[in-house]
């Protein structure tokens, strides 16, 4: 059995694994349904199976994944195993008519979803709300904390702004903080490298970033303009389809992927080892959907990871100014 690394969660008191399984495609794909897109019971029972052999001990979900079934596949799952060695994290706060995160909504969707998981170790506001303020749903967030209902809370998708104002809300009201962020980051997406992630890493706070490989533009699959098949996670997501678009990216991407060819890793462990040497990244959160992309993020690793490589890789994908 192979056993991934662990960290420290932020202040949580948790110990996680390096990385995090993102169930999102369990009966689905993220917030999307229909034929073809996600994983059936049977493959998402594969999954998780295959998840805790490989060390991960944290698993991702939200309420909106695939329209509720994830949640509901993967509480069936957990039921059937109760010997598993799993913490579940699960968000609220999309829905299909914008973002929600009313204070009687939040308590609701928390008992609602500790239903259907069985438990809830650590539960994120999913998105920002511009109709509710922080001080109306953080202290929902930490009541449920004093209550002993989850063990820590969250927020994800936020900006520096967000952020700062959540823990300010949190500060001034005398509540318990927001203990983590989860936020798109990746080689692709690095607007957090001065903002949110530094100022989480200066708050001791958990940082565990989505889309490591960006839908897998940055797994060797896309450099020479191919495009996704349906049903496939990039071709979900319009923003990120549309980098195929961009020459110059492309040829980042291969240029990343000849880096990744000279240290006789795949591009997807490359990626990966360099969310894990990031400072203040506490897990990446992969999306695995079949049984070989587990050999890079357990590759990765190894990685022996070094400052000219670290240079290397942002000479072709810098990263944004402090």
């Amino acid at each position: 059995m192979i056993t991934l690394p662990r960290t420290e969660l932020g202040k949580t008191g948790l110990s996680i694994s390096r990385f995090i399984l993102g169930t999102g495609a369990l009966g689905g794909m993220a917030a999307t349904t229909g034929p073809g897109i996600g994983l059936d019971e049977e493959a998402s029972a594969d999954l998780l199976s295959h998840a805790g052999n490989v060390g991960i001990n944290l698993l991702d979900t939200s309420d909106i994944y695939a329209l509720g079934e994830s949640e509901r596949i993967l509480g069936g799952w957990l039921a059937q195993n109760p010997d598993a060695d799993f913490l579940v994290q699960t968000k609220t706060g999309v829905t299909p008519n914008g973002p929600d995160l009313s204070p009687d909504r939040v308590r609701a969707q928390l008992e609602q979803s500790r239903r259907t998981l069985g438990r809830v170790d650590l539960f994120l506001a999913h998105a920002v709300d511009p109709n509710t303020e922080w001080s109306a749903s953080l202290p929902v967030f930490s009541e449920a904390v004093e209550q002993g209902l989850i063990t820590a809370y969250g927020v994800s998708n936020v900006t520096e702004r967000d952020l700062i104002d959540a823990l300010q809300t949190a500060d001034r009201l005398s509540i318990h903080r927001p203990a983590l962020v989860q936020n798109r980051y990746s080689l692709l997406a690095r607007d957090d490298d001065a903002g949110v992630l530094a100022l989480a890493r200066d708050q001791s706070l958990g940082y565990t970033p989505y889309s490591p490989l960006a839908a897998g533009l940055l797994a060797g699959r896309y450099s020479k303009g191919e495009r996704p098949a349906a049903g496939s996670r990039l071709s979900t997501q319009q923003p990120t389809l549309g980098v195929l678009d961009d020459p110059t990216t492309r040829e980042r991407i291969g240029r990343f992927e000849q880096l990744a060819a000279s240290r006789d890793v795949t591009p997807a462990a490359l990626a990966f080892a360099w969310l894990l040497n990031r400072p203040g990244v506490t897990a990446p959160i992969v999306g695995v959907t079949k049984p070989s992309q587990w050999d890079s993020v357990v590759a990765s690793v190894d990685v022996p990871w070094s400052e000219g490589l670290a240079r290397s890789v942002d000479e072709i994908f810098p990263g944004q100014p402090g």
